[in-house]
């Protein structure tokens, strides 16, 4: 069982929106247009953009990192990369419930529940 923060909005109904890791963030650049996190995509991709271009002046398109054989520099770039590839499945369900608030979404109670569905119907029948 999952814990879920559910939000209702006036006209619009019930949304949930999971607690914890956000597992497809990380490994999905498209993930944020799901979530109708349009700033938060092209930033993202603007990061992925930059850090590859620097990849590409420092390996070359062919190359990669000598983990055996690297320099101060590169283990800080590989760092900053796994930080900011890593950041949306830690923020990621978070920058989601902020959403939903700036769309006039108001938090209405946290659900355990085994799926999304199962918590907006536990939510709805609560409140019925």
């Amino acid at each position: 069982m999952s814990s879920y923060k559910v939000f209702k909005h006036p006209e619009k109904g019930f949304e949930a929106v999971k607690s914890g890791f956000a597992w497809l963030a990380p490994f999905n650049p498209i993930w944020p247009l799901f979530r109708g996190l349009w700033a938060l995509f092209i930033t993202y991709i603007f990061f992925i953009l930059v850090l590859a271009s620097i990849d590409a002046q420092i390996y070359g398109l062919v190359d990669f990192i000598d983990i055996t054989n690297a320099n101060n520099l590169q283990w800080i770039l590989l760092i900053i990369q796994i930080v900011i590839f890593a950041s949306p499945g830690f923020k990621g369900n978070e920058w989601t419930a902020t959403n939903l608030q700036k769309k006039g979404y108001i938090f209405d109670c946290s659900i355990e529940a085994n799926n999304k569905k199962e918590a907006l119907t536990l939510a709805s029948s609560s409140k019925t």
